[in-house]
């Protein structure tokens, strides 16, 4: 059983992966509509749990094997904000 560890920046949705009766207690992000990457429960994995069904930017090591694909997000940006704080952002 071979193990990739790599660092690696993300684009794709979070999705709720596991329910504590209802309250979601695990994340992955949906790549490309079609790889899920577990996000571990870490300070800032469990902090996107906020952010369920949003696109994200998330930066951090990714570990392969051969049943599942993990993330441990070291930081992360919304990609579906939009601050219209100034005039050039119209």
């Amino acid at each position: 059983m071979a193990i990739d560890v790599y660092e690696d920046s993300l684009f794709g949705q979070i999705l709720p992966l596991e329910w504590d009766n209802e309250t979601v207690s695990g994340i992955v992000l949906l790549v490309d509509g079609e790889e899920e990457f577990i996000v571990e429960p870490d300070e800032n994995g469990e902090s996107l749990i906020e952010f369920i069904d949003r696109w994200v930017t998330a930066e951090g090591v990714v570990t392969e094997n051969d049943d599942e694909l993990r993330i441990k997000v070291r930081n992360y940006t919304l990609e579906d904000d939009i601050d219209y704080d100034t005039d050039e952002d119209w």
